[in-house]
């Protein structure tokens, strides 16, 4: 059986990433009369099979350049240019007046609410089941109480993350109205987020990863037309139940957005096919989001009971407060350990861009989203190089207060800039002792995000090659396994060795040839 992420074509690219991004040229307004470049959300990835048909009712290619929500604003922000924009949400848009004044025209195109989905069992154990009174108040009850578990994707890598938590923070507050500041209910958010016991950068690798380890989860916050795709997934032991709390929830209509007002008369003919019945079955029949036309059917049905839908910020400085809260304050911190390959072939630019990268991460980039993916409050690092053999493990404990922070990353910026580049490439070897760390850190305090990143650009050539890690690994006890690793490959890296750390541990690969080691460093952020 596919995997959720096949079956939704879903792009794993995050929304502060800016991975894979295209060369200038392919950032301005396509040249051609009949061909709209557009800056689109990376779900959209789905709706490519509808493209030819879009094509051969308008007469207009659509060249689709995809990326997130949040990184969508920066990058308009920043002056990039493209003819439509075609995002999960315009909401943030619109308190960026740089990014305000540039949308000429907006209509939505199709809809689906961010939502909690609980196994059958555990709703009805809770009784959340059709339960017309259920708040979010009591969903954090249940949480501070450790009486079920759930997975959420990044709230600065993913849309819907970012989704639940500004809803969650709405409801929480008690207000009706906008958001302020002073009216988050932190406490409340703490007691929620406690309950949170798996991360992602992307909706669809956090679907996928809930389907693998359905069995340590109770369930996970993600699209309900995400959610209604899981539940047709044959690999589902137990269906989940779409939980609609009394005090709302958010919903993504993916407005499609003029950018640039040339290009006019080609977006009201798009945007009248796109409402028009043909492509809203289609559409809906091959995603299960709803549609905006009345008079088309939606593929799932629709909650029993009437959806609030949340009040969004009317500042961004609100916005940034709160996501700023939820790294610092209220989730559970990571663990997060860098395996670094400092072998000869890395000398000269390549150990640039690996301490370029690590730098950034250390707060040397003071972008929007380089701000948002540096490391953050109450995170440990570990950092480990290897050449041939394994280094020592480098251990930099972030605390909670400013001072803390910068004093180790001060020591973290010294250690990185001290790397050198000699030996042979040990990948197995020193990826087997970091995660024997790892683990032994885990049982020791569980209540963390545990995550092991591999990087390097070279062929494995000592130590234990990857049999005797698979072996290794399958050979441990089960409370060790399940600790994910995220490979890196760029240069000479074994393309087919390096994917079956991620395929074992359930984990993602991450091309180094189709983007920038530092950009890659950030989308991995999202799953950390």
């Amino acid at each position: 059986m596919k995997n959720i992420s096949t079956l939704l074509a879903l792009c794993l690219v995050p929304l502060l990433a800016a991975c894979g991004r295209e060369d200038a040229d392919a950032r301005r307004p396509a040249s051609a009369p009949n061909v709209l470049s557009v800056l689109a959300s990376s779900e959209l990835k789905d709706i490519e099979p509808l493209l030819p048909g879009i094509a051969k009712a308008t007469g207009l290619t659509l060249q689709l350049h995809y990326t997130g929500t949040l990184d969508a604003v920066e990058r308009l922000a920043a002056g990039e240019q493209y003819d439509l924009g075609w995002l999960a949400s315009k909401r943030y848009a619109m308190l960026a007046p740089e990014v305000k004044n540039k949308i000429l025209a907006a209509e939505r195109t199709m809809l689906t609410p961010v939502v909690l989905g609980i196994k059958e069992k555990k709703a009805e154990a809770l009784g959340w089941t059709a339960n017309p009174d259920l708040t979010w108040k009591d969903i954090a009850k249940a949480a501070e109480e450790g009486k079920f578990t759930f997975g959420m994707t990044s709230p600065v890598s993913s849309n819907t993350g970012f989704s639940a938590l500004l809803g969650l923070a709405a409801a929480l507050s008690g207000k009706g109205d906008a958001l302020e500041e002073e009216d988050i209910d932190t406490q409340s958010l703490v007691a929620f987020f406690k309950a949170q016991r798996l991360t992602s950068g992307s909706s669809g690798w956090l679907a996928d990863a809930y389907r693998d380890g359905q069995d340590q989860i109770d369930g996970i916050i993600n699209y309900s037309s995400t959610l209604q795709m899981l539940n047709r997934d044959p690999g589902i032991r137990q269906k989940l139940v779409l939980i609609y709390p009394r005090d709302g929830i958010v919903t993504a209509d993916y407005p499609i957005m003029l950018l640039n007002a040339a290009r006019r008369d080609a977006y009201d003919r798009l945007v009248a096919h796109l409402h028009g019945a043909s492509f809203q079955q289609a559409m809906t029949s091959a995603t299960l989001r709803n549609p905006v036309n009345p008079d088309i059917p939606a593929a799932a049905p629709p909650p029993s009971q009437a959806v609030i839908e949340l009040p969004f910020p009317a500042r961004r400085d609100v916005v940034d407060a709160i996501l700023a809260a939820f790294y610092n304050h209220l989730r559970l911190p990571a663990d997060s350990t860098f395996v670094l390959d400092t072998s000869g072939s890395m000398a000269g630019e390549r150990l640039a861009d690996l301490t370029g990268a690590m730098l950034n991460l250390a707060g040397a980039d003071n972008t929007s989203s380089g701000q948002y993916a540096r490391f953050r409050n109450r995170e440990r690092i570990y950092l480990l190089p290897f050449d041939d053999s394994s280094g020592q493990i480098e251990y930099f404990d972030m605390g909670s207060t400013p001072q803390s922070n910068r004093e180790t990353l001060e020591r973290l910026k010294t250690y990185v800039r001290t790397l050198r580049a000699g030996g042979g490439t040990g990948i197995f070897s020193a990826t087997q002792k970091a995660y024997q760390e790892v683990a032994r850190r885990r049982r020791e305090m569980p209540d963390r995000f545990y995550s092991i990143i591999v990087m390097t650009d070279g062929k494995n050539t000592a130590g234990i090659d990857v049999d005797g890690f698979v072996r290794w690994y399958r050979g441990l006890p089960e409370e060790d396994q399940g600790i994910r690793i995220f490979p890196v490959f760029f240069g000479e890296a074994n393309q087919k060795e390096l994917p079956q750390l991620a395929r074992l541990t359930n984990g993602r690969m991450f091309d180094g040839r189709k983007s920038s080691l530092q950009a890659i460093f950030k989308e991995i952020r999202g799953y950390q």
